[in-house]
């Protein structure tokens, strides 16, 4: 039955783009759309609560379900690709998110997009997407996760390049799908790897078999591992692969809020706890998760401070919470990594959806220059969104408190490396309050912007307003399935998808531990950790109230005396314009010279070689075709000698 509900899961989003998509150039009636668009999503989010719930009536041990539908592949050596999909613990948790919330994004899509042109293609794109992400998260073998993987970067390059008469948001989707790209092709050679050392593709095959064939610790290992994780650097955006995210906000508000905060991005953390198996072969592959994680967690938190565009801002913020994640599953601990994924969807696809509701009553206007003192006029927006902010900054009730002190208190569990990253994510915590509580002040409170607001609000609709209620209670109670010194419900749920430690079987039969499972951290330290997160964030809360809470003057005498330093951050630490010095012009360069040397030379001269050489081939037998009869005999006798001279000849 569980394997049944996949299927359904997986086509209803697939057969709403169809249908939407078959209308061609017509435009269907908006509430046809709408039935379509939203009615597809909905009816899969209520098909997996029934998996899930069907899954809970299981043992823990019988919650894996692959469902085969038939052998697609077979290259023969043992090679086979099944069309198969794959629903454990790990898969339905992914689902719930991509289809709850994204049904909640859909609705709120209704009315937000109710007067732009390409109504129906919005919708259509939007169902593809949540397939392609869905396709991804059930896939049962490494092709069809690539098969996922690539199809959710072509959906996201059609959603950001919604407004496709922008030249900006043009180039923002094309710069999403060229680093995507690169991180599709390190998964492809990771495959191939797999293929020559194992022979299969099949999740369960190569996790039964990678532990015995592949030496821990060694150069193969360390190589897959790294090679998937360049897939997961460029989906979720982390350093140095993050540049396309920012600019992603060139699309629709809600596309932010589905693709950029609650299920892409966060495609790279379910990659790696999928695939735990083989990063916990080799050790140093591991570390440099954890290391990039938490640098990409505090570049991206100092670059959120300086940004003036709402929506910048919420996006800096993504690419750093998902730094906490994948400092997670680097030290191992997989269960608080995807515990904050979970709460992570729901405030942070509340900020975006709040920033839209502001947006929407500005008329558009998304800068921070523009905006202030809307606490009154804007009340709901103005609950929600703070709501959202004292989630991100883990303020105890709200559910970042949970899932993001949990990872930082297992970092410092780890021994002297996991040190280090506790402080580097503990001053992540300060810095993320501190720019969450600027954005919130910047906008509700202060003064007016110089010159006031023009014409009236444009008030958001129930069809706005209730996602955006419900992601607001998500807010704060999502966080209480798991508390620190109390239940675990995640940990709990995911223990058998994510608690085995890899082992090695030996000649003489006994079994050698080649992973490691991430040690619990005490409840003194626990204790401490939590303590000293919980002052960071109310310091950075408390600084944010004293530079922004009463007007521009203190903030702008802040800025006047740092000038390089806030340059330095407004331009996100100026790594596109290292790309740009090192790969563009550089790329550009041989281009051109290519263009201006090899091509006339070698191209066309080639060519102009091989015209000349037909044009006097062509020229010679127009010489010789006189047109009199007896030349052509006299060729003919000619012709005739020589053959039988070099017969006689061979013949001797």
């Amino acid at each position: 039955m569980i394997g049944t509900l996949g299927w359904i899961v997986l086509g209803l989003p697939l057969l709403g783009a169809l249908v939407l998509m078959a209308f061609g150039a017509k435009e269907p009636p908006k509430r046809v759309t709408q039935l379509v668009g939203c009615g597809s999503i909905g009816l899969a989010f209520l098909a997996t609560v029934v998996a899930f719930f069907s899954m809970l009536s299981e043992h823990a041990e019988e919650r894996t379900h692959v469902s085969r539908l038939w052998e697609w592949i077979d290259i023969g050596q043992g090679l086979k690709v099944d069309l198969a999909i794959r629903i454990d613990q790990l898969s339905i948790m992914m689902m719930l998110v991509i289809t709850g919330v994204g049904f909640l994004i859909h609705l709120y899509s209704t009315e937000y997009m109710a007067h732009e042109d390409g109504y129906r293609r919005f919708f259509a794109e939007m169902n593809f997407f949540v397939f392609s992400m869905l396709l991804l998260v059930e896939a049962a073998n490494f092709v069809f996760l690539i098969v996922g993987w690539a199809l959710v970067g072509l959906a996201s390059y059609l959603l950001i390049g919604f407004y496709y008469d922008r030249p900006v948001a043009v180039a923002a989707a094309k710069k999403a799908f060229v680093i995507n790209v690169l991180g599709d092709i390190g998964m492809v050679i990771a495959c191939f790897l797999l293929v020559r050392e194992l022979g299969t593709l099949d999740y369960d095959q190569v996790f039964a078999l990678a532990p015995q064939f592949i030496p821990a610790g060694g150069g193969v290992a360390l190589s897959i591992a790294l090679l998937l994780f360049v897939g997961a650097m460029a989906k979720s955006a982390q350093a140095p692969l993050h540049t396309w995210l920012p600019d992603a906000m060139e699309g629709p508000t809600p596309v932010s809020a589905l693709i950029h905060a609650a299920t892409m991005v966060t495609a790279g953390v379910y990659l790696v706890v999928r695939t735990h198996v083989l990063f916990e072969l080799s050790p140093l592959a591991m570390n440099i998760v954890a290391g990039v994680g938490a640098f990409t967690l505090l570049m991206a938190a100092t670059i959120a401070i300086a940004q003036v565009d709402i929506k910048r801002v919420l996006a800096w913020s993504t690419v750093s919470q998902i730094g906490y994640m994948i400092m997670a599953t680097g030290l191992g601990a997989y269960a608080s990594g995807m515990f904050h994924f979970l709460t992570h969807a729901f405030f942070k696809a509340l900020l975006f959806l709040t920033a839209g509701i502001i947006i929407h009553a500005l008329h558009g206007e998304q800068s921070l220059d523009k905006m202030g003192a809307l606490r009154k006029p804007l009340r709901f927006a103005y609950f929600a969104f703070a709501t959202g902010c004292l989630a991100i900054a883990g303020v105890p009730g709200f559910s970042g408190f949970f899932s993001k002190d949990e990872i930082i208190s297992m970092a410092a569990a780890q021994g002297t490396y996991g040190w280090v990253l506790f402080g580097v994510s503990t001053l992540g915590a300060f810095l993320t309050a501190f720019y969450m509580f600027r954005l919130l002040l910047r906008v509700f409170h202060g003064t007016e912007p110089e010159g006031g607001y023009h014409g009236e609000f444009h008030m958001s609709g129930a069809a706005m307003t209730v996602p955006v209620a419900i992601l607001t209670v998500l807010s704060i109670i999502g966080g209480w399935i798991q508390v620190p010194f109390g239940w675990k419900k995640v940990t709990d749920w995911l223990e058998p998808v994510v608690g085995g430690i890899p082992q090695k079987v030996n000649a003489d039969g006994t079994l050698t531990a080649v992973g490691h499972v991430a040690a619990e951290p005490s409840h003194n330290l626990e204790v401490i950790t939590i303590s000293a997160s919980l002052a960071v964030a109310l310091l950075g809360i408390l600084l944010a109230w004293y530079i922004f809470a009463n007007g521009p003057e203190r903030r702008l005498r802040i800025s006047a005396r740092h000038p390089h330093l806030r340059s330095f951050l407004e331009d996100a630490w100026r790594f596109d314009e290292v790309y740009d010095e090192t790969v563009v012009l550089a790329g550009r360069a041989s281009g051109d010279g290519l263009r201006d040397h090899v091509e006339p030379k070698v191209v066309i001269g080639a060519g102009r070689g091989v015209q000349e050489l037909f044009s006097d081939m062509a020229r010679f037998m127009h010489q010789i075709q006189s047109g009199l009869v007896r030349t052509y005999a006299v060729a003919l006798m000619a012709g005739l000698a020589a053959v039988a001279v070099i017969f006689i000849l061979v013949s001797r």
